[in-house]
């Protein structure tokens, strides 16, 4: 009889003070319609909610007074530069008809707003309200080209709550960053969405792989209510 793994770990404890929520991806381009990479994850985002889900969570942090980081996709004119060959999907989004998250620049915003790469509105009041923390653009699917790591070392945060849309690439690439950081991670499984492709599911792909790396993976609902519960210390 083949082996499957059903090990439990120990509950993850939450706390307030070394407690901090991190999104990737809270852009335009994942999560509304007109966006180039929408459409791979549409029927994911639907069926599991994924835009409410993330509303109330960024909602209960801001009430409960958590720390939310937020590490966004950005690529510049400069980018275009590159010569090293992409891999399937970097190759797919940088032929887009209608390009994948581009900024004129680091520094200059214009014809940012309403891009893909800009915010969706309805999240604008939580991503925008100078407290959250949106860091430097990751470039890949890490984090490893960013300062997220160095957000949450800076606020001594040592448990970390991850969602965001595409959750087999970019989010499980960050959460990989930062559980080998030596961080708690606790994954918010129905605040996530992925793609598929002829090989299967990347939903499915992502949740074995966050059961057997995370140290917790929790509904919404679950989530908001451990937060709740730390949220007067």
């Amino acid at each position: 009889m083949s082996f499957i793994f059903t090990h439990q770990n120990a509950e993850m404890q939450l706390d307030k003070k070394h407690t901090a929520l991190v999104f990737a991806d809270l852009q335009n381009e994942f999560l509304t319609e007109t966006g180039s990479y929408y459409p791979m994850i549409a029927d994911k985002l639907k069926e599991l909610n994924v835009m409410d889900h993330i509303e109330q969570l960024l909602q209960c942090a801001k009430e409960n007074n958590f720390f939310v980081i937020h590490s966004p996709h950005y690529y510049y004119p400069t980018d275009r530069q590159w010569v090293a060959p992409p891999g399937a999907i970097a190759d797919y989004l940088g032929k887009h008809p209608k390009g994948f998250v581009g900024r004129k620049d680091p520094v200059d915003l214009e014809a940012f707003v309403g891009s893909g790469a800009d915010y969706p509105e309805r999240l604008k009041p939580y991503l925008m309200d100078g407290q959250t923390a949106n860091t430097s653009p990751h470039k890949g699917l890490s984090c490893q080209s960013n300062d997220l790591i160095k957000q949450l070392r800076m606020r001594r945060i040592e448990k970390v709550i991850i969602a965001g849309p595409v959750g087999n690439l970019c989010l499980e690439n960050h959460m990989r960053d930062i559980l080998e950081a030596g961080f708690e991670v606790a994954v918010v499984r129905d605040a996530i969405a992925a793609g598929k492709n002829e090989e299967g599911d990347g939903y499915t792909a992502a949740m074995v792989n966050y059961r057997f790396m995370a140290n917790a993976m929790w509904t919404t609902e679950e989530t908001i209510r451990r937060l709740k519960a730390v949220g007067t210390e």
